[in-house]
């Protein structure tokens, strides 16, 4: 049977889960979530996607229940507490990324769901892609590693706004948004699935007048080498993030957040990847519907420990 979901929130994010998600087999959409005065939005939204109740109360909605597990997609300020809210009301819970503004967060959060017996897991979706997996299964094959640098950067539609004056929680230390938080922590997963946790680092901001990071590079030191990854939100790039080793290297093509074209060269000869299927969310959600259907408590576990790491490595980076 398909995990029957719940949405909170009428985000972009949320937005771009819901032009896909109805065609999913893993998911029922249920039930929309949003704020009294998103309600014209949230009802648009459910009818597009054909979800039959509309909430404008987290209370309510919890209520009234018909449904397995809670996806959030608010702003990063909110995650936290609206996990809590979903946790504590016994729903398993697809938290959007940034997971929480800090580590000890982000572990109370998980310790009330095993408190509730429920399931809590990060709406991430580089490591669950395919493409990156192959990127996995090939890294032995390229050796010592020598370096590597990723690249996710895109101009955002509200920097305009920022730069203009207008508030928006992108661009708010308060909400936590910002190049880090936003957008590195892509690259931070990319880079710590590949080649574990760092043993030190250091992030080297561009900071606007508020004193938020519009772009920024967190540098990695593992042993024998480091690690460069730039996010930017008031400027773009090609995309791309690369290994080099000393028997090869693995490339991306795109962004960390969606790991599209991949290949790697060993010895001169050149693998390329899997081509995905589906587009970028639904593999995260599938492996969350999974977990939760056959009580995968190992990779539940495994899932944790992903987002532990990157979250104990992304906080201390934070320069607001």
């Amino acid at each position: 049977m398909p995990l029957r979901l719940a949405v909170l929130s009428t985000s972009r994010i949320v937005a771009e889960f819901l032009t896909h998600a109805p065609a999913w087999p893993e998911l029922a959409l249920t039930a929309l979530c949003c704020r009294p005065e998103s309600a014209e939005k949230g009802r648009a939204l459910a009818e597009k996607a054909g979800i039959p109740r509309l909430y404008t109360s987290e209370e309510a909605l919890y209520a009234a229940g018909g449904f397995d597990a809670v996806y959030i997609g608010t702003a990063n300020h909110l995650h936290a507490a609206a996990a809590r809210r979903a946790l504590a009301a016994g729903y398993h819970v697809i938290l959007e990324k940034p997971f929480t503004p800090t580590a000890a967060e982000a572990r109370a959060l998980f310790a009330l769901a095993d408190e509730k017996g429920v399931v809590l897991f990060e709406a991430i979706t580089t490591p669950y892609l395919p493409t990156y997996r192959f990127l996995q299964a090939e890294r032995p094959k390229i050796g010592a590693v020598r370096g590597a640098l990723a690249n996710f950067s895109a101009r955002s539609a509200r920097y305009d706004d920022y730069l203009r004056g207008v508030w928006n929680t992108t661009f708010d230390p308060a909400c936590f948004g910002g190049a880090l938080y936003d957008m590195n922590v892509y690259n931070l997963h990319f880079f710590c699935g590949l080649l574990g946790a760092p043993q030190r680092a250091e992030y080297r901001p561009t900071l606007g007048g508020n004193g938020i990071d519009t772009a920024g590079t967190v540098l990695l030191q593992y042993p024998g080498f480091c690690a460069a990854a730039l996010a930017a939100k008031d400027s773009g790039a090609p995309q791309f993030a690369m290994l080099q080793g000393v028997g090869g290297c693995l490339v991306l093509q795109g962004g960390a957040n969606s790991v599209e074209q991949v290949y790697s060269v060993v010895n001169g000869v050149r693998t390329d990847g899997p081509k995905l299927a589906r587009h970028r969310m639904a593999y995260e959600f599938a492996e969350f519907a999974r977990i939760v259907a056959e009580h995968d408590t190992a990779a539940e576990a495994a899932a944790r420990r992903r987002t532990l790491a990157v979250m104990d490595l992304l906080e201390p980076l934070r320069p607001y």
